[in-house]
């Protein structure tokens, strides 16, 4: 709740003395206001545009470094998955006929995230996952 304070006269000079005043309603006046006048303000109050874009560019490029940064991730996750499943083929003897297709495919959608602790550590999946491409390419060279 706040308190409004109202003058009804105006300002004129600084003159002579004033009568007593009566109780006529012509000296200041003290309301309580609900919040009214408070409410009108705030519409009648300039809106920064161009401090809500920058704040609005801000947020989009932090989200798109994020998104940048989870698809990386999922990426080198997904990376290391079929390298294990590699592992666990090579070491049954049954290596899938679609596996170097779905190799070579995930190696060659490389993509930077924008953080280089993670790019240097994608790197290095994306090497393992190379090198053992050519072995299986040179396996299969060498058998038929």
């Amino acid at each position: 709740m706040t308190i409004r304070i109202t003058d009804q006269k105006g300002v004129s000079g600084v003159g002579g003395s004033r009568g007593v005043r009566g109780s006529s309603g012509t000296g200041a006046r003290f309301t309580i206001d609900s919040g009214g006048a408070t409410a009108r303000m705030e519409s009648k109050a300039p809106i920064s545009i161009l401090g809500g874009l920058e704040a609005l560019i801000a947020i989009q490029s932090e989200d798109n470094t994020r998104e940048k940064r989870r698809r990386s991730v999922k990426r080198g996750q997904s990376m290391l998955d079929l390298l294990d499943e590699l592992k666990l083929a090579l070491l049954a003897g049954q290596l899938p006929p679609d596996f170097m297709n779905r190799l070579s495919v995930m190696v060659r959608d490389s993509a930077d995230s924008g953080d280089p602790t993670l790019d240097s550590i994608m790197d290095s999946i994306e090497l393992r996952a190379e090198v053992e491409l050519a072995k299986l390419r040179t396996a299969a060279r060498s058998r038929g």
